[in-house]
C-alpha cells in the first residue's frame, strides 16, 4: 500500500507540472498580447495581431445613406412625435370648430361658417371719423343711427340731426331681469316725438326677458298699445339679452330651443299688425336662435371694435359701437349703421 501511495503521488506530480506548464504557456502568450495560438500538434504559432475595433466615422462623413441607418430608431421616434402633435393640434381644433354648448347645455351653430359670403365690401367701410359711412362709387350707401334709452336723459334732437343722424331706434320699454314686471322706458314719449320733430326717421325697441311664448306675446301686446298706431319708418326690435352681474336672474334657465320659440313669438305678434320686426343681437346673442327664426326678416347685428364685423347671417343693420359721441347727446351713444340699401 506505501508503494502505491507514493505512485499515486507521482503521477499527480506529473499531472501538476503539465497544468502548470500549459497554465505558463497561456500566461505567456497573454503577456506579449495574444499574437500566438497552440496547434492540434502542441506547437505555438504566431497568429498575428489582434485587428484594432473599427472606429465609427464623424457624421460629416457619412452619406445620407449611411447616417439614416445609423440613426433609424432616433428618426422615427421623431417622425412618431411630430405625427401625434399634429394629430392633436388638429383634433383640438376640429372640436373647437364644432357646435359649442350654451349656457343650459344645448349646442349652437358655429360662428361665421365657411359657406357664407357676405355681401358687403368692407373696404369700402369710411372709418375716419366715428361717425362710419359705407360709400360706394363716390356714394354713401348707407345712413348712420343712434339707439337711446332713458339713460341717456334729456336730448336736444336738433343739435343731433345737424350732426349728421340720419335715424334713431328709441328704446319703448323693458321687463324686469328678476321680478318680470313690464315698464315704459322713460324717455320714450319725449325721445319719440323729439327725434321726429327733428326730422329723424325712428323706430324702437324692447329689451325682453321674456322666458316662453306667452310672455313674448304678452310683451309685443305691450309694444302695440304702447305704439297705440304711432307710424314708424324702422322696425320694432326685439331685443333679448342674458343679463350678467346681479346673480340668478329670470332667463338663466333658457335654452336655445326655448328662445327661437320665444322671438318667433314676438316678433310674430308684432308683424301680425302691420309692423315690420328685427331681432337684435350680439354673436353670441344670435347664434343661439334657429335659422327659421331669420326667415323673412332683418337682423340687427351688434359688434365693436372692429372694422368688418364677423356676421354669418346676411345683416341689415350694424351697431359698431357703444361709445359713439354725437352733438346733443350728454355723454356716449351707441352708433349704427343702416346697411339695407346695399343688400
Amino acid at each position: 500500500m506505501a508503494n502505491h501511495a507514493r505512485n499515486s503521488r507521482g503521477i499527480e506530480d506529473k499531472r501538476s507540472a503539465l497544468v502548470s506548464g500549459q497554465r505558463r504557456a497561456y500566461s505567456h502568450s497573454d503577456q506579449i498580447g495574444g499574437t500566438k495560438r497552440r496547434e492540434a500538434d502542441g506547437r505555438w504559432v504566431d497568429r498575428g495581431p489582434e485587428p484594432a475595433p473599427e472606429r465609427p466615422k464623424p457624421v460629416s462623413q457619412l452619406s445620407l445613406g449611411e447616417f439614416i441607418g445609423h440613426n433609424i430608431g432616433y428618426i422615427l421616434s421623431a417622425v412618431a412625435v411630430v405625427v401625434i402633435g399634429l394629430l392633436l393640434m388638429f383634433g383640438v381644433r376640429a372640436c373647437s370648430d364644432q357646435p359649442s354648448p350654451d349656457k343650459a347645455g344645448t349646442t349652437t351653430e358655429p360662428a361665421n361658417p365657411d359657406y357664407y359670403v357676405s355681401p358687403y365690401d368692407w373696404s369700402k367701410l369710411d372709418t375716419s371719423t366715428d361717425h362710419y359711412a359705407y360709400v360706394v362709387d363716390g356714394k354713401v350707401k348707407s345712413s348712420l343711427g343712434v339707439d337711446v334709452a332713458e339713460y341717456q336723459k334729456d336730448i336736444d334732437w336738433k343739435a343731433v340731426a345737424a350732426d349728421g343722424i340720419d335715424f334713431a331706434i328709441i328704446r319703448l320699454g323693458y321687463r324686469g331681469s328678476t321680478e318680470g314686471d313690464i315698464y315704459v322706458d322713460e324717455q320714450y314719449y319725449d325721445n319719440l316725438e323729439g327725434a321726429k320733430a327733428a326730422g329723424l326717421d325712428v323706430g324702437v325697441y324692447f329689451f325682453s326677458q321674456a322666458t316662453t311664448p306667452e310672455e313674448a306675446r304678452e310683451e309685443a301686446n305691450f309694444v302695440l298699445k304702447t305704439l297705440d298706431g304711432t307710424s314708424l319708418v324702422y322696425p320694432v326690435a326685439f331685443d333679448w339679452e342674458r343679463v350678467s352681474g346681479i346673480g340668478e336672474t329670470r332667463t338663466s334657465g333658457v335654452i336655445s330651443t326655448d328662445l327661437s320659440g320665444i322671438a318667433d313669438a314676438f316678433c310674430d305678434t308684432i308683424e301680425a299688425s302691420g309692423y315690420r320686426s328685427i331681432v337684435y343681437g350680439n354673436p353670441r346673442d344670435l347664434i343661439h336662435y334657429d335659422e327659421t327664426v331669420f326667415d323673412g326678416r332683418h337682423i340687427w347685428w351688434a359688434e365693436y371694435d372692429t372694422i368688418e364685423p364677423l356676421h354669418y347671417r346676411d345683416i341689415s343693420m350694424w351697431q359698431y359701437s357703444s361709445s359713439g359721441t354725437v352733438e346733443g347727446i350728454p355723454g356716449t351713444v351707441d352708433m349704427n349703421l343702416d346697411l339695407s340699401d346695399v343688400l
